[in-house]
């Protein structure tokens, strides 16, 4: 049996439960489920003193359109792409850091072979995902997305996605931390990328606009990277066809010089002049350890004041 808004194991303002939620949200009238990667079974009930143990069950358990919440702490490793695909149904880790215990990752990322991707694949609308750490990337050369936004409507709050879990997976043609096909999307203090590990390849990247993507908004977010090709980008829309804007709001791109091997990047974003929508960066967005601007500027506009010099040819516009 679910927990409502009206359980008496539920406390918090309008009765919305408090376990760890940062930030404002709204009420949410639905059903509440626990996950506890650790100490949960798929034979409880999903409260909070019997959790469940899997995704998977508490996906299950949702209605779609009801407005379900699904608590996750420990670590939850799906043996195939966890697709979220219940519309208006959200997903809060009980942590109040993008750097959370509550994961969800590949069961190894020693493991050499069994990589499948993306780990999280989102098709739902709708949805809330807050305070998550999400982790692919073993040592496999395959290719391997860490988290696919594909449903749209959809809101990220302090969320962390990682592509990079082993090194051969961050040197793999394939390797992406993000990939959106939707529109309509915010994110808000996510750290996108992972810079734990060497990327050695110019032909992955820390996230991929697909077709379909376009009108979404990251504001606070962080790109982080390390890299040893110069030509690794964090932004990809090379050959894409995006319609509406993208907006990067008072983030950081970050190439981790720090590490032993890095080189600075000439191409932290790549946008086609024919990719559609117009790429708008703020100038409080930084750009750390890039010595160039993108092979293809495209639309990139800068929403007020003069771009950074390491980016150069960009337009800025005072409106």
């Amino acid at each position: 049996m679910a927990y409502t808004t009206g359980g008496q194991n539920i406390s918090g303002q309008f009765g919305m439960p408090l376990y760890g939620v940062q930030g404002s949200l709204p009420p949410f009238t639905g059903n509440y489920f626990w996950v506890d990667g650790t100490a949960g079974s798929d034979g409880n009930t999903g409260g909070p003193t019997d959790p469940f143990k899997t995704l998977t069950q508490a996906q299950t358990a949702c209605t779609a359109g009801n407005n379900d919440v699904v608590f996750l702490n420990g670590t939850f490793s799906p043996s195939a792409t966890l697709t979220w695909s219940k519309n208006n149904t959200h997903l809060i880790g009980q942590s109040l850091s993008p750097y959370s215990a509550a994961t969800i990752s590949v069961a190894s990322v020693a493991a050499t072979s069994g990589a499948f991707t993306p780990l999280v694949n989102v098709t739902a609308t709708g949805c809330i995902f807050q305070n998550v750490s999400v982790l692919s990337g073993i040592a496999q050369a395959a290719a391997q997305v860490c988290w696919a936004e594909a449903g749209g409507n959809n809101t990220y709050i302090n969320c962390n996605f990682n592509q990079v879990g082993a090194i051969q997976a961050g040197a793999h043609a394939g390797n992406r931390a993000l990939t959106i096909a939707s529109k309509n999307n915010y994110f808000q203090g996510c750290v996108i990328g992972g810079d734990a590990l060497v990327r050695a390849t110019g032909t992955n990247y820390t996230m991929e606009l697909l077709a379909g993507s376009g009108s979404s908004l990251f504001t606070g977010c962080k790109f982080v990277m390390w890299c040893s090709v110069a030509a690794s980008a964090q932004v990809n829309a090379a050959a894409t066809t995006s319609t509406g804007y993208m907006i990067f709001d008072d983030c950081l791109f970050i190439n981790d010089m720090g590490n032993a091997g890095a080189v600075a990047s000439t191409l932290p974003l790549t946008i086609s002049a024919t990719a559609g929508a117009v790429v708008l960066v703020t100038p409080t967005t930084m750009f750390l350890g890039v010595a160039g601007k993108a092979a293809t500027t495209g639309q990139l506009v800068y929403i007020s004041g003069a771009p950074p010099a390491t980016l150069g040819n960009i337009a800025s516009s005072t409106t």
